[in-house]
């Protein structure tokens, strides 16, 4: 079965949304974002082969850059959504998203 690109990039879409208002959830929760922030954190960092400096960067560390990129992307867009939330204090209870 083929997917053409316009409904994968739909599905993606739909995805990041997704992730992004479980994130900006995690971030309104008192005290519920300490341990996933720390594992996005750490899930952006490139390795780049510098803790090996005879190390060579493969075809597989353009992979994990661009994956390491959408982590940040989504990390930094359910930051800013959870900032904005706070600010016109329209958290709910439910922890859903307006």
């Amino acid at each position: 079965m083929q997917t053409e690109n316009p409904t994968i990039e739909g599905r993606l879409n739909a995805h990041r949304e997704i992730l992004i208002s479980l994130v900006t959830d995690a971030l309104l929760a008192p005290g519920g974002s300490t341990h996933l922030l720390r594992n996005l954190e750490q899930e952006v960092q490139l390795r780049d082969g510098s803790e090996d400096p005879g190390a060579t960067p493969s075809a597989g560390l353009g992979r994990g850059a661009e994956r390491s990129e959408e982590i940040r992307d989504i990390l930094d867009t359910a930051k800013a959504r959870a900032e904005a939330l706070r600010r016109i204090g329209t958290g709910n209870e439910e922890g859903i998203a307006p």
